[in-house]
């Protein structure tokens, strides 16, 4: 949600040689290269818009530093899913000025199409752009700096060095494969459907085209994504750029996803979230026993009583979760479920936010998202009566937190002992390795050989120990 998440890539050794800075040619003076910076904020459909901006960026000439350094352009690609993700979001606009006061700064995303004037105060004279206008952001954001003395100058002088050859926008480990945006659905609390527009979903050739470039460019794993992926399907009312307006369909979606596990190079293929409402027998089977897809499923339950859940305009019952959450673990035992909860939504009593813990124990969780409720202007939760006060409200936080825990050991008990195997994110100064298993559990062990980035290595557990599969090197 509004977690912070740096999407930096690992260079492979070509690409990072292709991006140091150009020797000058005969006749011409070498100039520095043009860096940016990108921060992003929320959802994994914004890992792959910023992937996608600094894709052109990289292709335009540009060097790709850290967020704390000086750069010439920021972008920060923004959430607005609770007020903490608008103030994280409003924070980095500042935090970029005072890394460089004399940079542009461009904001996009939804806390951006939410209220574009909280950055323009924070950061006088940032290009803001909504959603719908994201991928023009480097264009527009060069356009900016053109206009800058001396600086269209340096910056041809740059383009005739480096010519106009596309510069492979090399992954990390996991990249993010988003196949649909926007929403038609209107969940009383969300206002991603006012920021994000409605539905449109990529064709099934388009995606599985991004897939072969993420893999070609070192992706291990990919995370299949979208707003409300459940409306991928049939394709009809196809726009210009590729994408299509669909209606759900989760035979189509499970063909598209048997396809792409088959991708050549690729590892893993991880499902993100799916509506409860648009689980059925077939996705579910297709998750547990497709080679190569992660046994991990995450369904936003966000309220456990009925009467929240039709409070909050959601499209199923209680019921209905719970037979699809206990449907997952008899076909899956082992398999990983997610989920997001949402606390002090207005109206919930004692009584719904207790029938919340016993879905919670039902379904068995092997995590699960808190999120305080907070009000979005412009949804109808926003004018609703019956506000939880914020220290009733924290105790049934630390409530759930207390047994998302529980639940998280619970779960990962299963595995010490046994062999599992771990995708490295990580490697700090101490030579400990972090990365995930198959079922979204986080480990880390000490390898007992040099390893890098994306190896794919085998490794026993032995402990759970702060939220954390503690292991030993095979």
């Amino acid at each position: 949600m509004s977690t912070t998440i740096s999407i930096l890539p690992q260079l492979p050794a070509e690409i990072t040689r292709r991006l140091q800075p150009v020797p000058a040619l005969i006749g011409i003076t070498a100039v520095r290269q043009p860096t940016f910076a990108i921060y992003t904020l929320g959802c994994k459909v914004n890992q792959y818009d910023s992937h996608q901006i600094a894709r052109t960026l990289l292709q335009r000439g540009f060097r790709r530093v850290e967020f704390r350094e000086s750069a010439d352009l920021y972008v920060i690609d923004t959430c607005t899913v609770t007020s903490e993700a608008d103030r994280k979001s409003r924070k980095a606009a500042g935090r970029a000025l005072r890394n460089n006061p004399d940079a542009l700064v461009a904001v996009t995303g939804c806390a951006a199409a939410y209220d574009a004037g909280q950055f323009e105060r924070v950061a006088p004279g940032a290009l803001v752009l909504d959603n719908s206008r994201k991928l023009e952001l480097p264009e527009l954001a060069l356009q900016a700096l053109r206009e800058r003395p001396d600086w269209n100058e340096k910056y041809a002088q740059l383009r005739e060095q480096t010519a106009s050859e596309p510069i492979a926008n090399a992954t990390r480990e996991r990249a993010v494969l988003k196949i649909q945006d926007g929403c038609n659905h209107r969940c009383a609390f969300c206002i991603i459907p006012t920021v994000r527009g409605a539905s449109v979903t990529k064709t099934a050739k388009t995606i599985i085209e991004e897939a072969r470039t993420f893999v070609s460019e070192g992706a291990r794993e990919l995370i299949v994504t979208g707003v409300s992926m459940g409306d991928w399907g049939h394709t009809a009312n196809t726009s210009g750029d590729g994408s299509t307006r669909g209606s759900r369909g989760n035979g189509e979606l499970c063909r598209l996803l048997r396809t792409l596990a088959k991708t050549p190079g690729l590892e893993r293929l991880r499902v993100s979230s799916l509506d409860p409402a648009d689980v059925d027998e077939e996705f579910l089977q297709t998750v547990a026993h497709t080679p190569g897809i992660c046994p991990h499923i995450h369904l936003a339950l966000q309220g456990g009583a009925a009467t929240t859940l039709r409070r909050m305009r959601r499209r199923y019952t209680p019921e209905l979760f719970l037979k699809w959450a206990k449907r997952w673990r008899e076909i899956r035992p082992d398999g990983g479920l997610t989920t997001d909860i949402i606390v002090g939504f207005p109206g919930e009593t004692a009584e719904e936010f207790e029938e919340s813990l016993h879905i919670a124990r039902e379904a068995r969780f092997s995590a699960i998202h808190v999120f305080p409720y907070s009000p979005r202007e412009g949804t109808v939760a926003a004018d609703s009566p019956g506000l939880i006060a914020p220290p009733e409200q924290k105790r049934r936080v630390d409530d759930l937190l207390s047994l998302a825990s529980k639940l998280s050991s619970e779960y990962s008990g299963q595995f010490i002992g046994q062999t599992i195997q771990v995708l490295v994110e990580t490697l700090d100064a101490d030579g400990v390795a972090d990365g995930l298993t198959p079922q979204y559990v986080r480990a880390r062990f000490r390898p007992s050989s040099q390893l890098q980035i994306g190896d794919v290595v085998n490794a026993r557990a032995v402990k759970w120990r702060d939220g954390v599969l503690w292991c030993e090197s095979r």
